[in-house]
């Protein structure tokens, strides 16, 4: 993420700590010394593909809307030459100290990475022809590719008689728009590079009960891995290395927070109490995917630059949730009977996007507000969400086990339905057209036609017409594009739980001669839809044809088995969705050099029993029963991480 530049009110917040630490200066008693220290490290990061990718990428004339196309492949391909560099510095005044994070990195453009960039310039779908099937010699209902990247800039304002019009009076403007096409090295190699100052705080007391911290931080709540529960104050950024990274530091997303914790012994516990002025900028909220090309975006959309295109952008600034509103929670933690707890609540924008549809041109949306533009279909928001949470842990002297469990209660949480929904692209430009006010394709405006669209009488795969609610025929129908989700949004009360257990197994220092004991997590993870309802067709995910289910429960284990003092140490991860017994597994090694070379090799292994081994846009195969762990097919890597630290 590049450093952006800020708007004066966000320029205020270091005058404003300035302001602070010059109070805290003067009210510091006798002038003390001050200390510095800082660590850091230097780190490289390569991957290699072990599968080759089943999607298919667009080869042949690309001038036109109908193409063949061959499939990506790229096994055995340098995924990723990542080089980082992080330095952390804190200066100690006495009554207050500064500290400060920055990272940088680069990342080395492989051919795999060239390849996706190539690719999101002309990224084909499939598309069922309707009524337009015979004039491109097609029976009608055939399926064949699509160029989705006809929604470029170029290609609609032609469509629109304005070709080559000068800036900014095209309708559309380049840079802007188009399903693969449009800012092409931000798709799938620029995202990757970043120089970020990630965290600069102050910290100081005031008396002995009270420590503030405040500026740009990361608050972590919560007592899960992989899977997060109260983990929900910052987002995460899982373009680069999508949940895999062991640091979660290295993912988060910090933000600039006023954070204040109260001792009060007599009660045996302390008061955290956090507040999230909106200073932040938009991509600093909610979860950045990797949807917009690159080496982990979920099968199939290889290469497909989403959210630079027509078909969805971000809006942090919709009225469901702004990225201006502030946040805030408090958390209770302390010991009873030498159990810990912790009593939760935060009150922030989601981490979970969530996609309304444009009334203009794509249908209508059921929940908030349409603030996006005028031409989009969909757009991503993040809703501002309530979550209660309790977390518990406690050592088990009859297990010999330190036993955790974390449940947090989201009420009202929004939810994408519509497992079988489409978007007929010829009725999709004649409404853009319409709305445009250039000549029209076909009379009238045209809505989105879909199965969950009450307005259109319309019945994919019949060829027929999409009718007005009087059943006059408004235009031919052309090619539907399968986009599951884009049926009416529904809020539901959700509960995740957590129970986790952590041992040391003593007993692998002599059958497996390690150095000292085996250290094993494991943790049950299940997602509950309260008053789950199966006619509500909630969608797992956004564009696959999965429904919810009302539980989502997911296992995982991790074993680390140290060698030689720590200094070699074997691990093995595994996961399986109990539901559909998807799953995935991460064997690893981690190797200590002295002070300061750290090594580490794993493989990324993904196992799931349903994908989707086409393209965007197809329907009828298992991609309806493609979950979340299915997203990850053909993902499967090798990854090296070198590090010099300091």
């Amino acid at each position: 993420m590049e450093l952006q530049k800020v708007s004066l009110r966000r320029s205020a917040v270091p005058a404003a700590l300035g302001v602070l630490l010059g109070s805290a200066m003067l009210v510091a008693s006798p002038a003390q010394a001050v200390t510095f220290d800082y660590s850091g490290y230097v780190r490289e990061h390569l991957s290699i593909n072990l599968q080759n990718s089943d999607e298919f990428k667009a080869t042949g004339d690309t001038s036109g809307l109908f193409l063949t196309g061959e499939k990506f492949g790229g096994r055995g391909d340098l995924s990723m030459w990542r080089h980082s560099g992080k330095l952390e510095a804190r200066a100690d005044f006495g009554p207050f100290q500064i500290s400060g994070i920055g990272r940088i990195a680069r990342e080395t453009r492989t051919k795999w990475g060239r390849d996706l960039q190539n690719g999101s310039k002309l990224m084909p779908a499939f598309a069922t022809l309707e009524q337009a099937g015979p004039l491109v010699g097609a029976p009608v209902g055939a399926t064949g590719f699509a160029n989705a990247s006809a929604f470029t800039s170029a290609n609609l304002n032609a469509l629109l008689g304005a070709p080559g019009c000068p800036q900014p009076f095209c309708p559309f403007v380049d840079g802007l728009v188009g399903f693969g096409a449009g800012t092409q090295d931000d798709l799938a190699l620029e995202q990757y590079d970043s120089t970020e100052l990630r965290e600069a705080f102050v910290t100081f007391d005031i008396g002995a009960r009270t420590h503030f911290k405040l500026g740009k931080q990361q608050v972590v709540w919560g007592e899960t891995d992989f899977f997060r529960a109260m983990d929900i104050i910052h987002g995460y950024d899982l373009r680069w290395r999508s949940f895999l990274e062991t640091e979660n530091e290295e993912l988060r997303k910090p933000l600039i927070l006023g954070n204040v914790t109260i001792d009060i012994p007599e009660l045996g516990g302390a008061l955290q109490l956090v507040y999230r002025p909106g200073w932040d900028n938009g991509e600093d909220m909610g979860e950045t995917g990797p949807i917009n090309g690159g080496r982990w975006s979920p099968a199939p959309w290889v290469a497909a630059g989403v959210t630079s295109s027509l078909l969805g952008s971000y809006n942090y600034h919709h009225n469901l949730g702004d990225e201006n509103d502030a946040n805030y929670g408090f958390r209770w933690s302390g010991t009873f009977k030498q159990i810990g707890y912790s009593l939760n609540y935060y009150r922030g924008l989601s981490n979970d996007g969530l996609v309304v549809r444009n009334p203009l041109v794509g249908g209508s949306t059921n929940l908030g507000q349409w603030e996006g533009g005028s031409f989009r279909l969909t757009e991503l928001i993040f809703p501002m969400t309530e979550t209660y949470g309790i977390t518990l842990n406690a050592y088990s002297g009859l297990l010999d086990s330190v036993l955790r469990t974390e449940v947090a209660l989201t009420p009202n949480k929004a939810y994408n339905t519509g497992t079988n929904t489409f978007v007929d692209l010829f009725s999709y430009l004649s409404g853009v057209n319409a709305a445009a006010g250039g000549p029209a394709f076909f009379p009238g405006i045209v809505l989105l036609n879909d199965i969950n669209n009450p307005v259109s009488n319309y019945t994919p795969g019949t060829g027929g017409f999409t009718t007005d609610p009087l059943g006059n025929p408004i235009a031919p129908v052309g090619a539907s594009l399968s986009v599951p989700g884009l049926g009416p949004i529904v809020e539901k009360d959700t509960l995740k739980i957590m129970l986790g257990l952590d041992k040391q197994l003593n007993w692998t220092m002599n059958t497996l001669g390690t150095s000292r004991p085996t250290f094993w997590t494991v943790q049950l993870f299940d997602t509950w839809v309260l008053n789950y309802d199966r006619d509500d067709d909630i969608n797992e995910s956004f564009g696959y044809g999965a429904a919810r289910r009302e539980h989502q429960t997911i296992l995982t284990n991790a074993f680390s088995f140290p060698y030689k003092y720590d200094t070699v140490t074997p691990g093995f991860a595994f996961g399986v969705d109990l539901g559909s017994f998807d799953a995935f597994m991460i064997p690893s090694l981690d190797i200590a050099i002295g002070d300061h070379w750290r090594l580490r090799f794993e493989a990324d292994i993904f196992l799931p029993r349903k994908v989707e081994k086409t393209n965007l846009g197809m329907t009828g195969s298992d991609s309806n029963d493609a979950r979340l762990l299915g997203t990850l097919h053909d993902r499967d890597q090798f990854v090296a991480r070198i590090t010099y630290q300091f």
